[in-house]
């Protein structure tokens, strides 16, 4: 993550909605299952450290899928609720979990300390929907936060990911605009980490085999493509992290 920047919600522009990236975590969790075998640190630890050093003690994990965040936040003093829509992710996460849709939180407003959403916006048609749903359930003061991979990432498998650099609903050129179209209240503060360089080398086959699973090949495909790789090879990952404070309650 090389910078942090502002965003001022009156200079957002509204973007064009695009088609949602498909939910198949039951239909083949191996796809999603197969970014464990790949070596490499994601935005998992540094978002558990933010959570905890701005005292946060309630997180809603909305798409927490198998637990990349909620396993974290235990040992930080952190209670988590995991809200995921697939039965074979919740299965693998740790508890407490709850089936429910990131759209219609099972939470009452302005009960929890944070609510997290990483790498999941882009599966819904309008990610403004579950970005409302989570500032709602924000107490007065409470974080929320979102990442997204650029539709540019990982430039070096163009050649061989299918439909690269497909917009989705949420990409990471688009999210700190979508969020702040929602935490646009006074009071309300979006700001934004991007990323931009070689934060993963595949190092052999196995493991471009693995990462190219993660992005929607199956695993013969996968295998193929690899095979085609001049390894290693370092990827320039580029995406973003967003973090939205709600407006603290105005007292007299």
């Amino acid at each position: 993550m090389d910078r942090s920047e502002a965003i001022n919600p009156s200079n957002q522009k509204e973007t064009s909605p695009q088609a949602p990236m498909p939910r198949d975590y039951d239909a083949d969790p191996g796809r999603f299952l197969a970014s464990t075998k790949v070596p490499a640190e994601d935005v998992h630890p540094g978002v558990a450290a933010r959570l905890a050093s701005a005292g946060m003690r309630t997180v809603i994990d909305v798409g927490g899928g198998n637990g990349k965040l909620a396993s974290l936040l235990p040992d930080l003093a952190i209670r988590c609720l995991l809200i995921d829509l697939s039965p074979a992710m919740l299965a693998l996460a740790p508890r407490p979990v709850a089936r429910a849709d990131g759209s219609l939180l099972p939470v009452a407003s302005a009960s929890v300390d944070a609510v997290a959403a990483l790498y999941t916006l882009y599966h819904y048609d309008d990610p403004r929907r579950p970005v409302s749903e989570a500032r709602r359930v924000l107490r007065p003061g409470g974080l929320f936060v979102a990442c997204a991979p650029n539709r540019n990432s990982n430039p070096e498998l163009a050649e061989v990911v299918p439909d690269w650099g497909r917009p989705s609903p949420f990409d990471g050129e688009d999210a700190a605009a979508i969020v702040g179209s929602v935490f646009d209240r006074p009071g309300d503060n979006v700001e934004v980490e991007r990323w931009d360089g070689p934060f993963v080398t595949l190092t052999g086959l196995a493991d471009a085999a693995s990462f190219l699973r993660v992005h929607g090949m199956t695993e013969e495909a996968s295998r193929a493509a690899a095979a085609r790789l001049e390894l290693p090879l370092a990827l320039t990952m580029r995406g973003c992290l967003v973090y939205a404070t709600k407006a603290s309650a105005v007292t007299c």
